[in-house]
This record gives structure tokens, sequence and C-alpha cells, in this order.
């Protein structure tokens, strides 16, 4: 009560007196425009073959052949406006080590663009991710979400938002689509299977829009222990974007060709990580589950 009572004081609003109730009544951003920005750090393991084992040494796992640069922190920085039918603008920054690789990329209904060192490639048709994805883990909060528990009153972009935190019940079907879209790469779910990953809702307190959502399967703070992942995604309204198509767009293939082929562009080791060195990852299903709200 005294924390309510401070709260009330400070911000104008109280506690939610009962989170299950909020979760069960959370809801996805209305269709339309709106603008997202997404941070997902995690610091690589050495040997992820072992199914989120222990850290060993950088000679061995997918990580080997990157000699060691990679051994630390990786960040991936995106903010997107627009939405799927009319267009989406995206920004991103992938920081590793020494590194920092920009990317800009563009969409509507009938192509898709990348731009890479100054230079536009054309995908050639839409990305065809699945927006309506991030749906499907959002729409089970009640049952993702254990031990709900009301923990600040905050604003997201001027919006009053109830913070609704617990940990991620391993036995949900959301945390099995979950890891699905994270085992390839060098993490440690073991937090997952054990519900001791954290996660973190905002939810409008007069529409009931979930505007924010954290999600940290290791480690706590801003920084994630080896082998943890802390993804955060904002999402609010914003205006509608016109897509056209840039000059001189070169076909993907020419991208593909050259991180695959060693090269890269001048990326080194990162090159072969972006392409495949991870095992298979399909990234346009990550990118999907992650920022399909922003549709």
């Amino acid at each position: 009560m005294a924390i309510a009572t401070t709260l009330a004081a400070c911000g104008g609003s109280s506690l939610a007196e009962d989170p299950g109730k909020v979760l069960q009544e959370a809801k996805l951003p209305p269709a339309g425009p709106n603008a997202s920005t997404l941070t997902a750090t995690f610091t690589p393991m050495a040997d992820a073959g072992d199914g989120g084992g222990a850290t060993t040494t950088q000679d061995d796992g997918p990580l080997g052949q990157l000699g060691g640069l990679l051994g630390g922190q990786i960040t991936l920085e995106s903010t997107t406006q627009g939405d799927a039918a009319t267009g989406v603008t995206v920004d991103a920054k992938i920081t590793a080590g020494p590194i920092e690789l920009p990317l800009t990329a563009r969409a509507n209904k009938d192509n898709a663009w990348v731009q890479l060192n100054g230079e536009w490639y054309e995908f050639g048709s839409p990305l065809g991710i699945d927006f309506g994805s991030v749906g499907g883990l959002l729409g089970e909060l009640p049952v993702l979400i254990r031990d709900p528990k009301a923990t600040a009153v905050e604003d997201v972009d001027g919006i009053a938002c109830d913070r609704i935190s617990g940990t991620i019940d391993p036995e949900a079907s959301a945390t099995d689509a979950l890891g699905t879209q994270l085992e390839n790469l060098p993490l440690d779910l073991s937090a997952l299977a054990a519900g001791k990953a954290e996660v973190s809702v905002w939810v409008g307190q007069e529409d009931h829009v979930i505007r924010r959502i954290q999600i940290n399967t290791a480690g706590s703070g801003d920084t994630p222990a080896v082998g943890g992942l802390l993804v955060d995604l904002t999402v609010v309204p914003a205006e509608a974007v016109e897509v056209t198509a840039p000059a001189d767009a070169k076909p993907i293939s020419d991208l593909l060709g050259s991180l695959l082929g060693g090269g890269a562009g001048g990326l080194g080791d990162l090159g072969d990580l972006l392409g495949g060195g991870l095992g298979g990852l399909d990234l346009g299903e990550l990118g999907g589950a992650l920022t399909g709200a922003s549709a």
C-alpha cells in the first residue's frame, strides 16, 4: 500500500490490483501504421551444439571459425515505421566487437530492398515475413507469464502503462515456438526450459494495448550473461510511409554471392556469420517473431 500510495502521489496512478486481469485484457496494437524500436543483445556461447550447455573454448562450435572476433556481446538495434500494406522503412545496426554494420531496408506489398555499404539490393518480391506470428505469442500472455506481478506504472511514448512482470512458463506452447525461433543461435536456452527466463509487458491503462515487451533469458539488468538473450520491443502509433523503389538497385543474389563467397564486401568474419555460420538460422522467421507487431 505504501508503494502504491507513493506512485499515486508521484505519477497520478497506482499499481494494477489484478495483474492477471491486465494480461487477459491485453491486446495487440491495432492494424495500421506503427513505429517500433527493437534492441536484441546477446553474448554468444563458443559451443551451442550441446543444446544450451557449458561454454567451451573459441576453437569449438559454430563460432570457432570466427577466430574469437564475435566472442563478445552482439547487439542488434532497429527502428521501423509504417505498415505491411502500404510500406515499411527499417533502419538497423549490428554491433559485434569492433564491427558496426548499418543496414537500411524498405518494403511494400510488392517488393523489398536492403542497403548495405551504400548499395541497394532488390529482393524481387515481398519479404514474406509472417507479421501475425508475434500475435500467437502475445495472445497467450495469461498462460505464458507465470506468477505475474504489477511492478510499475510507466509511460511508453506518453501512454501510461501497467508494467506486468514474471517468468516465462516452460509449459506454454508459445515457449516452444520461441525456442524454435532461437534454437540455431549460439544461446543458452536452459532458462526457458527451467522457467527462469524473465518477461515484462507494458499494457496501456486506458486502451489495454501492449506497447512494450522485454524478454531476458539469462542474467539481469541490461547485460545478459554469456549465452543469454535480452530482447526489448516497443510499438507505438505512427504516420504511414510510402515506399518507392530505390534507383539502380542490384539483385539480392549479388549480395548473397559476396557473403557466401567469403569476401563479404569487406565484412570479414561477420559475413561468414550472416551467410550461414549459425547453422541455418532463418533470419526471416526470427525477424517476423520479434517485429511482427509493427505491422
